[in-house]
């Protein structure tokens, strides 16, 4: 976790962390766009922990991680209640459903390669789909 005092205007999903493994230059432009503007890119822990598994590239995981740009955001415990809402009514995984939460708290989008995930969010939630 980063005691950068910088806002998050962006967070990444699973599918953004293992793109960006995969060397993705879309993904890799909004970071630096969004290190521009003085704001950081949240890595739901949650998401961390399954793009580990589907990761192709390690190195440039523990790079995304350790960035400058970046911060880990953790799951606050008293927010089990909607993580669970979100997770078994909405969108049906706990990744997916902590990048969303961790959107709604910050006021910021999630970036995702499989924006139909989100697909039963009221108006589409806050999805910002790769754009390849």
């Amino acid at each position: 976790m980063s005691s950068d005092s910088r806002p998050v205007r962006l967070v990444l999903d699973t599918s953004a962390i293992v793109a960006f493994t995969s060397a993705s230059i879309p993904v890799g432009e909004l970071i630096a766009e969004v290190d521009d503007e003085e704001g950081l890119t949240g890595l739901p822990v949650l998401c961390l922990a399954e793009a580990t598994r589907l990761a192709k590239d390690d190195a440039r995981l523990a790079l995304l991680v350790h960035h400058s740009a970046t911060v880990l955001l953790d799951l606050p415990a008293e927010e089990w209640r909607s993580l669970a809402t979100s997770m078994f009514e909405v969108i049906g995984r706990a990744d997916a459903a902590s990048a969303v939460l961790a959107a709604i708290w910050h006021d910021c989008h999630v970036l995702t390669a499989v924006p139909a995930l989100y697909a039963g969010l009221d108006e589409g939630g806050p999805i910002l789909p790769i754009e390849e």
